[in-house]
């Protein structure tokens, strides 16, 4: 019998952490949109968010950085009982309960969307005129025909096209989805061979010569399986020192804009065949960080500190829900502050207030809408997929 593989409580609250610098990135698009573009005629801090923008330490509101490192989790989680155990089980399970665990909470926020638009809740609009995030935030909740698009919505464009027509967020749940089912496919394919990491190679050559880091990234996901099992054998002194070196590269490469512009950045110094691969540096950077998590025992214990637990369990609810609360609630209490308070003031108390809205609302959302989506996926699974165990009834057992 194969002992039961616990849940790692580190990797929670990496993705924890990387949600909620997610919502930070959303958030200083809405109100310092110049961090993002570079503009300086859109700044609002006489140009001090261009100049963190073009810093190293932009990675903190990097959010497409911290996408990839979702994507490199889910590789990694999603492979890691099988590698453990060995059993073809574990993918299958994963496998057919996929759909309903990502759909239940995605098309809820796609509803709730629905409702918030019909009742007028959305403040977006004024405010990126006021913000200079016309761009980005001004197109956000302008549907033509909002219960049509639900509608499609629902049916299918938002889980398999990535459609973020209701919601930012969702751009990525058409790669999670998709990413998440090569990891199951690649696990059944592999399962009856010793040359696992041959073809985990041959499929990461694949992706590169096609262009597409996103799904490298699942792949990376995979590779680390290997990693973790190794490290017992490798030396402290050497761990810490490789630690040290992958968390500051993968911050770096972290830091590359999501805008492709480099100008006025560190990056603009190299040249244009290291610049050739810009698309990577995320995928990359992402590789580095979880990688150094892994072998780092302090790392893990700081990424499993209770506060940072918690955001892990808030973290696909928190992920989706934050834009609308940028929308609505965010958007109406700047209307509300921006002139008797001050620009300044009123967005530190935004972020602070905002902040705890998420938090609450993305418990809410786990509680009530993610924790009993997944049991029912489960639930599912169990009756409807789930092999029977066969009585065993030959004669050797004494039943005849």
């Amino acid at each position: 019998m194969v002992k039961a593989v616990s849940k790692v409580a580190y990797l929670d609250g990496i993705r924890g952490v990387a949600a909620f610098l997610v919502f930070f990135h959303h958030f200083l698009l809405v109100f310092f949109s110049a961090f993002y573009s570079f503009d300086v005629h859109a700044t609002n801090l006489y140009g001090w968010d261009v100049r963190y923008g073009q810093s190293i330490f932009s990675v903190l509101s990097n959010g497409h950085f911290f996408v990839c490192i979702f994507f490199v989790l889910s590789g990694f989680v999603l492979s890691r009982k099988y590698y453990q155990t060995n059993d073809l089980e574990v993918v299958l399970s994963g496998a057919h309960r996929r759909f309903l665990r990502l759909y239940i909470p995605v098309a809820s926020t796609i509803i709730i969307s629905y409702l918030m638009l019909k009742a007028g809740l959305f403040y977006n609009g004024p405010v990126s005129v006021m913000r200079h995030s016309e761009w980005w935030f001004g197109t956000q909740w302008n549907i033509p025909e909002p219960l049509f698009q639900l509608w499609i919505g629902l049916k299918y464009t938002a889980l398999f096209l990535g459609d973020s027509t209701f919601n930012t967020s969702l751009w990525t749940m058409s790669i999670e989805f998709f990413g998440s089912f090569f990891v199951f496919g690649f696990l059944a394919f592999t399962h009856n061979t010793n040359r696992k990491l041959l073809v985990l190679f041959l499929t990461l050559l694949y992706f590169k010569f096609t262009e597409q880091p996103n799904m490298a990234n699942f792949i990376f996901g995979i590779s680390l399986n290997y990693l973790e099992q190794l490290a017992p054998t490798f030396r402290k002194n050497a761990v810490n020192i490789a630690v040290i070196m992958l968390v500051l590269l993968g911050l770096f490469l972290g830091s590359y804009p999501s805008s492709n512009y480099h100008g006025g950045t560190i990056f603009e110094k190299f040249s244009p065949f290291i610049l050739k691969y810009n698309r990577w540096y995320h995928s990359i950077g992402a590789l580095c960080v979880v990688a150094a998590v892994i072998l780092s025992p302090f790392l893990q214990k700081l990424f499993s500190l209770k506060p940072v637990r918690f955001l892990g369990y808030i973290s696909f609810s928190l992920y989706l829900l934050h834009p609308l609360v940028l929308g609505s609630f965010s958007s109406w209490l700047y209307l509300k502050l921006a002139v008797p308070v001050g620009f300044n003031k009123a967005v530190c108390v935004i972020f602070v207030l905002t902040s705890l809205v998420c938090l609450l609302l993305s418990w809410i959302m786990t509680k009530f809408i993610d924790d009993p989506g997944v049991e029912f996926s489960k639930y599912v699974y169990n009756r409807w997929f789930k092999k029977a165990k066969v009585a065993d009834n030959s004669p050797e057992n004494g039943i005849e």
